[in-house]
């Protein structure tokens, strides 16, 4: 018995998933940065949470643009399908940990930040090593120098 070829749309339905997540990432940390702008004055804004906070927002409108590439994924699976879900939840988790719902407990969010410092550099590294997976399943020609990718390999 084999099975069912599968549909070129279903990218489409993946598509859609990782979009509610990445909205979610987005979602939080504009809400983040609006903290800040409508109470100025009852939390410490800190330089070093702001600028990771910056840095990941670029980061994940980064991993947005690139993910359109997984549409040259020849054969969906869920392995696949799952790895791609988790790799935008872990973008999810950083910004979480950026902006959690209550940091009363902490002199401001350079001192929470500090504090999940090992959390947060762990969820990023891997990141890193999720995206090199990632770049793998959109196929070998992705880590190929070309007229297409350098802005990929730019950053």
């Amino acid at each position: 018995m084999s099975l069912p070829q599968l549909k070129p749309d279903l990218y489409q339905h993946v598509r859609v998933v990782i979009s509610i997540i990445v909205g979610l990432c987005i979602t939080t940390l504009l809400s983040g940065f609006a903290r800040f702008v409508q109470h100025p004055r009852r939390e410490k804004v800190s330089i070093l949470h702001l600028g990771w906070a910056a840095s990941l927002l670029l980061s994940i409108i980064h991993f947005w643009w690139w993910e359109f590439r997984l549409a040259l994924v020849p054969q969906w699976t869920f392995a696949i399908y799952f790895f791609v879900i988790l790799y935008a939840i872990l973008f999810y988790s950083l910004c979480t940990l950026l902006f959690p719902s209550d940091v009363k407990d902490y002199a401001g969010y350079e001192d929470y930040f500090l504090s999940r410092r090992r959390w947060f550099f762990d969820i990023l590294a891997a990141t890193y090593v999720a995206d090199v997976i990632d770049t793998s399943l959109k196929g070998p020609s992705t880590f190929i120098p070309s007229e297409w990718n350098i802005q990929y390999e730019s950053r």
